[in-house]
């Protein structure tokens, strides 16, 4: 007789699947690399077939797998259904909300907020999740996501709060030794901080690399934080988020000519809108977006939209 599967065990597939190896699966699910195989192994020994090939740069699915894999995405979103149907009657400020943003808005902007929603509401325990990745609202990996560009789906819900501002920075160190540059034009004479990996697709780092096309590159580094301690060093100039610089007295704004804003969006799923503990959140990142000291600084770190 065949043993009986639970969702789980499928659930750790899936994550298989969208990781593409076991060490990924298992750093995102937090279990050991064994506990993923051995999850692997149940279903493969339950039906007596392979479900991947295991090769140097990952898994890759076989016919097998590629058989019940749009049937597990189906399973996914209806546990996700169950888990928001019975969020729905949560109606206490207690518990657990996952915000999902990018590395540089956590790290600069809301890390330093969160202890504000913990003095106001000690009930609510926030899980910080960032990362360069777009983490999906519709199957649950976060309740709330604070992201710069486009919302992503009709099934989630929120607003724009405001726009991010981006500028050209040089740390005192860097600039007094090399000038100023006065113009974009100018750009090419210098030492540049450029972003590589996923962060080079980002519009304000494309941007970046259009005008300040024939300079020196510094530092490539796929890592914010990274760059901006490169920078803050003397490193060469960079592109940053206002809010960002704001927070590194030894940069100074130049080249006011590269003035690029994209929008902020709020978000959650459209099912979790009314659950107490996410709807404080919401509103606690919305007043603090648009709290009216971001506007008095000559380069504010979020340049507000109306409401």
């Amino acid at each position: 007789m065949r043993q009986d599967l639970d969702w789980d065990t499928y659930r750790y597939f899936m994550t298989v699947v969208d990781k593409g190896s076991l060490s990924a699966a298992s750093r995102f699910l937090r279990v050991s690399q064994p506990t993923v195989g051995r999850k692997l192994r149940n279903i493969e020994s339950k039906f007596g077939v392979q479900l991947f090939q295991r090769e140097i740069h990952g898994y890759s699915l076989t016919e097998a797998g590629e058989a019940i894999v749009e049937l597990c995405r189906e399973m996914a979103d209806k546990a996700a259904d169950i888990e928001r149907a019975i969020d729905g009657f949560d109606r206490s400020k207690t518990g657990q909300v996952r915000i999902a943003t990018a590395v540089g808005l956590g790290t600069y902007w809301l890390a330093p907020r969160l202890p504000m929603l913990r003095a106001a509401h000690p009930s609510i325990e926030v899980q910080l999740m960032v990362s360069t990745s777009m983490v999906d609202l519709m199957r649950k990996e976060a309740d709330v996501a604070l992201r710069i560009g486009n919302p992503g789906s009709d099934e989630l819900v929120g607003r724009k709060v405001g726009a991010v501002g981006f500028g050209i920075y040089g740390a005192d160190s860097y600039l007094d030794q090399h000038g100023e540059p006065g113009t974009l034009e100018e750009l090419c004479e210098h030492t540049i901080i450029e972003s590589s990996g996923s962060l080079a697709e980002l519009p304000q780092a494309r941007r970046f690399r259009e005008v300040a096309k024939g300079a020196k590159i510094g530092l490539q580094c796929d890592n914010l934080p990274m760059q901006v301690a490169a920078a803050c060093a003397g490193g060469g100039l960079i592109a940053l988020p206002h809010y960002v610089a704001k927070a590194m007295p030894s940069l100074r704004r130049v080249v006011a000519a590269f003035d690029l804003a994209l929008d902020l969006w709020l978000l959650t799923h459209r099912d979790l809108k009314s659950i107490a503990r996410v709807r404080t959140v919401l509103d606690f990142v919305t007043k603090e977006t648009r709290r009216g000291q971001l506007g008095q600084d000559a380069h504010p770190p979020l340049r507000v939209c109306a409401a």
